[in-house]
Order: C-alpha cells, then structure tokens, then sequence
C-alpha cells in the first residue's frame, strides 16, 4: 500500500453513458449506447446536485444535452450516497476523502 492509498478513501465518479444518434444509412435502427461528455443539468438536477456541487466534485456536466436517462440519474444517485456516508464517518473518525474521475 503507498503512502497516497493509505491517506485516502478513493470513489470514483461514474461515467456517463448517452444513446448513440440513429443515423439513416444504418435504417434508423437503435445503435446503442456510449460513454458521453457528461451529466446533463436534467440529471444532476433529478439526482439532487446542484451544479457548483458537480464541480467541486469533479462531475462531468454536459450544458448542451437536454436528455435525462435513467440509468445516469441512478448512478449519480448512488454516488451522492457514498459520498454522504463518507462525510458522515469522517464526522465520526478523520479520514480524507479522494475522488476519482472514470477512466473512458
């Protein structure tokens, strides 16, 4: 274990994921799915983070996106959980809280 795991609680931001554009040489058939640019400020809005927070946290924010999935709501659901209950042990013991953006 280094120095720097040993300092640190380690939670790593979850990627976004965004439909892929249905394109009319493929006949419009749904393409699937992609990690996107960010959040849209829908989804962090349902999620209840404001956008000062999504900063300071290092979320990924996307203004352009208008869209609200789902599934992205849900994980930045759960990752404002884990966050919350790391606050609240580090009220209880010290310990430093390190956030780590998703590898695309």
């Amino acid at each position: 274990m280094s120095a720097e795991e040993r300092c640190c609680i380690v939670v790593e931001v979850p990627a976004p994921i965004v439909k892929k554009p249905r394109l009319l040489k493929f006949a419009g058939v749904d393409p699937g799915t992609r990690v996107g640019r960010g959040f849209s400020l829908g989804e962090l809005r349902e999620a209840g983070i404001s956008e000062e927070l999504a900063h300071d946290l290092g979320i990924p924010i996307d203004k352009r996106r208008r869209s609200v999935h789902e599934w992205n709501v849900q994980a930045l659901r759960e990752f404002k959980r884990k966050i919350e209950d790391l606050i609240q042990a580090k009220k209880a013991k010290p310990a430093r809280i390190a956030v780590v953006k998703a590898k695309s």
